[in-house]
């Protein structure tokens, strides 16, 4: 192990390790952090010297992202090792790279998946990467080598972004241009297809983590009338058409989103004659709009990045969902998320019970909801949990 830079808990610290979590705050640090090169990996160790964990070290309040317990090398057959891994259960749970109905889910869900600060999304073929840590970025020659080799034939491009780190730009030999020549990477999700642009859209491309809750809203639009805001490339209006909704309106405020959704649209075969696709503020819309529906979508991008931003965006949830309650018709449903990871499950259920009762409305929940099988989350890591939502009937 001599040839791993150390970092040394705390005395009395070690014992944070049985509960497995991945992550070594700073403060749980006794010494290493000033002589440890920022993404290097790193071995973990007790204040008597022994050997606890591997990890890679960052320079921030997470000190260290454990990947190892058992102290393997941290090299290409390590990656492989974790993503041949996290393949197989996918495929265990019926998702497959050349499957006709559905290409395209998540690979890699970052401490999900044993990898923490990595992101991986497959494309019908194109592989889009999201380094959230320096760690997984300086040892990216092995991420990649190590996904084309575990998916083969099934890859035909890999593509790599960082997020949330001080480096400029993307990967070198990046196919940019193909993208900016065409609308992007047709995509099929069940039996719907899209057109993703890791260059121009959120996340990767596309919100991959809600085809489970796009399916529940397809099997319940017959007949209805559905609003779908924040609806960026128009994945729950794209359902509820194929649903048999008798009419969707989908509000987003980006003009690329609404763009994108009308091409959406054309590609699947639909007319167009019952959607509205409207490109303007959410809130503003919430409140000026005279109709109701049966079907109203709330599916805000993350009001806090941070627990000191966590009040604003729990006042900023009640008003949101207070207005989208409004625009319920008796007997109609709300389907309401946040995706806000510093908003836990019972908070956010709360605040939708305020913003009922500022409204007045009888409202029940049906259903508690959440993100697909391609996004495992660590038992070890109840932060992972960032997906939270509500299929809410109303009474009155």
């Amino acid at each position: 192990m001599a040839e791993f830079q150390e970092i040394s808990l705390k005395k009395g610290r070690e014992k944070m390790l049985s509960r497995r979590h991945p992550w070594i705050f700073s403060g749980a640090v006794a010494g290493g952090m000033e002589a440890a090169d920022n993404g290097a990996v790193v071995i973990v160790v007790s204040s008597a010297g022994n050997y606890l964990a591997t990890g890679h070290f960052q320079k921030s309040s997470i000190a260290v992202r454990l990947l190892s317990f058992s102290d393997p090398a941290i090299d290409q057959a390590f990656y492989e090792n974790r993503i041949q891994s996290a393949v197989d259960f996918r495929k265990n749970v019926g998702l497959e790279p050349k499957d006709k109905d559905t290409n395209c889910f998540r690979l890699i869900n970052g401490e999900g998946d044993g990898l923490p600060g990595l992101i991986a999304d497959f494309y019908n073929g194109l592989i889009v990467l999201q380094y959230h840590s320096y760690g997984m970025h300086r040892q990216r020659e092995f991420i990649e080598t190590a996904f084309a080799e575990v998916m083969g034939k099934s890859a035909h491009g890999i593509i790599g972004f960082v997020q949330g780190l001080d480096i400029v730009g993307i990967n070198d030999n990046q196919p940019q241009d193909q993208f900016n020549q065409g609308d992007g990477q047709e995509v099929t999700e069940t039996g719907i297809k899209y057109l993703i642009n890791p260059f121009k859209g959120q996340k990767t491309g596309f919100f991959l983590d809600q085809r489970d809750n796009r399916v529940l809203l397809r099997q319940m639009s017959q007949g209805m009338r559905v609003l779908n805001t924040f609806s960026y490339t128009g994945g729950f209006s794209l359902n509820a058409l194929k649903g048999g909704a008798m009419e969707v309106v989908s509000v987003d405020s980006s003009s690329y989103a609404s763009e994108m959704c009308k091409i959406n649209e054309q590609v699947n075969g639909f007319s167009g004659e019952n959607h509205e696709i409207v490109t303007g503020d959410v809130f503003e819309f919430l409140k000026e709009d005279p109709r109701e529906f049966n079907v109203v979508i709330l599916d805000p991008p993350a009001f806090a990045k941070s627990r000191k931003k966590s009040h604003n965006a729990v006042q900023a949830y009640k008003r949101l969902n207070r207005e989208g309650l409004k625009k319920v018709k008796k007997g109609g449903f709300l389907i309401t998320f946040s995706c806000s990871q510093v908003i836990a499950s019972q908070l956010f259920e709360d605040t939708i019970r305020a913003a009922a009762i500022e409204c007045g409305r009888p409202a029940k929940i049906i259903k508690r909801l959440g993100p697909g099988t391609d996004h495992p989350v660590s038992v070890f890591h109840p932060e992972g949990h960032y997906l939270k939502g509500l299929l809410v009937h109303l009474d009155g």
